[in-house]
C-alpha cells in the first residue's frame, strides 16, 4: 500500500478533525498550528499537530493513527516524516505512559514535571488530576 506524507494546507484542517472524529479523539487542529498527516488512497490513516510555544520550542499534539492501522508502523512512520521540523527546535509532548518506549525510539526523553516550563507544566498537571496516565517528554533539537 502507497502511503504519502504531507504537512496540511489550512484550507484542509476540517478533514483532519473529522478524520479525529472517526477515531474518537478529542483533538482538534487549528490555524497557528501546523498539521501533518499520512495518507492511504487519498484517505487520512494518521495525523498529528505541532503547536508553538512561547519559548520557541513545539508542542506535538494529537498524534492518532487510525484504529485499524496501529501496530503496523504508520507512527514511526509519522514521526519520522517530522523530524527535520523537530531537528530545528526542542520539542515537548504528553504521551500516555505505556507510549514512552515509543517516544525514546523517536528521541524523546522522559522529563520530571518541575524541570519544565509553567506553560508545560500546569497543563500537565490538570491532565493528571483528570486521570490520564500521561508523562511530559522532551526533545532536544539537533541545530
Amino acid at each position: 500500500m502507497d502511503v504519502l506524507f504531507n504537512k496540511v494546507d489550512p484550507l484542509q484542517l476540517p478533514l483532519v478533525n473529522r478524520f479525529y472524529k472517526t477515531c474518537r479523539y478529542p483533538g482538534k487542529a487549528g490555524r497557528g498550528e501546523d498539521v501533518f498527516v499520512l495518507k492511504a488512497n487519498a484517505e487520512i490513516i494518521a495525523a498529528l499537530r505541532l503547536s508553538p510555544k512561547p519559548d520557541n520550542t513545539l508542542f506535538l499534539r494529537s498524534m492518532c493513527v487510525a484504529p485499524e492501522y496501529r501496530r503496523l508502523g504508520y507512527g514511526a512512520r509519522l514521526l519520522q516524516g517530522i523530524e527535520p521540523v523537530l531537528s530545528q527546535r526542542p520539542s515537548y509532548c504528553f504521551p500516555f505512559e505505556h507510549l514512552l518506549s515509543f517516544y525514546q525510539r523517536a528521541q524523546f526523553r522522559a522529563q520530571d514535571p518541575e524541570s519544565v516550563p509553567s506553560f508545560i507544566r500546569d497543563p500537565y498537571q490538570g491532565y493528571r488530576r483528570q486521570g490520564r496516565n500521561i508523562i511530559i517528554m522532551t526533545r532536544e533539537s539537533s541545530a
